[in-house]
């Protein structure tokens, strides 16, 4: 425990699955939290059970594509807890299973803004408070569809590759600030946003495609998330952490 302690943190899509596991890791390793998602009433469960346990936490309630939504995050940080350590860009906006050929342009945009431009905007204001307090750690939630592809997912697969060059571009640029920036690669994860795109849950679970025979659970990749945030990893900048099950080993 306390991993993280004295680190402030700032946590995207903290309401769901995943980053709400990695919102609860944070804070019992110690971090102070910043938690933004844009739907209220599974963030505030998040905030309820942190707290419950002792932790630091404020919540932002906004949407992440806006501006304005990083730049009253990164203020919240340094207003309530004085500084700004960790970034977590875990922000998603899906749509159902499909080809491109079937979507919109106003559905693709969508994607890329929650799923991309997030990320750039969210780092964009963090990155001279966090050079400010001595440097940091940037993680960029992407996906094994960075590397492989599934039908029907092409805005996924598109947004979540270009996290990994992102990753690496803005590793090259801000080492020398002290700020390190990794990629965060989940597998399939047994998540509500995951289970949402099949019939059952047997269903969601058969499909897993992993060599280990199962779904991944949220925790397990907010492990990875604690690894990237700490000096555990301070040796460690431009690269992609994959916890996939082992989905893209064959």
């Amino acid at each position: 425990m306390d991993r993280l302690h004295g680190k402030v943190a700032i946590v995207t899509g903290a309401g769901g699955g995943i980053g709400g596991a990695i919102t609860r890791q944070f804070a019992a390793e110690g971090a102070a939290v910043v938690a933004i998602d844009i739907a209220a009433e599974p963030l505030d469960g998040i905030v309820a059970a942190v707290r419950a346990d002792g932790g630091r936490i404020v919540p932002l309630v906004a949407d992440v594509a806006e501006e304005e939504t990083s730049e009253a995050a990164v203020a919240r940080a340094v207003a309530d807890f004085g500084r700004l350590d960790v970034v977590v860009s875990n922000a998603v906006f899906d749509l159902p299973l499909a080809p491109l050929t079937t979507l919109s342009l106003a559905d693709w945009r969508r994607t890329f803004a929650v799923n991309l431009d997030s990320s750039f905007l969210l780092s964009k204001h963090a990155i001279p408070v966090m050079e400010r307090g001595g440097g940091g750690s940037i993680i960029l939630v992407a996906s094994q569809q960075a590397r492989v592809a599934r039908p029907g997912r092409p805005w996924y697969c598109a947004a979540k590759g270009a996290l990994v060059q992102l990753a690496k571009a803005m590793a090259v640029d801000h080492s020398a600030q002290n700020i390190r920036v990794n990629t965060l690669s989940p597998g399939p994860v047994e998540t509500g946003r995951y289970l949402k795109n099949f019939a059952t849950v047997e269903a969601a679970r058969a499909s897993h495609h992993t060599l280990l025979g199962r779904l991944g659970a949220p925790d397990e990749v907010a492990t990875g998330a604690v690894f990237l945030a700490s000096d555990e990893s301070s040796f460690m900048t431009g690269s992609d952490l994959l916890i996939d099950g082992g989905y893209t080993a064959v």
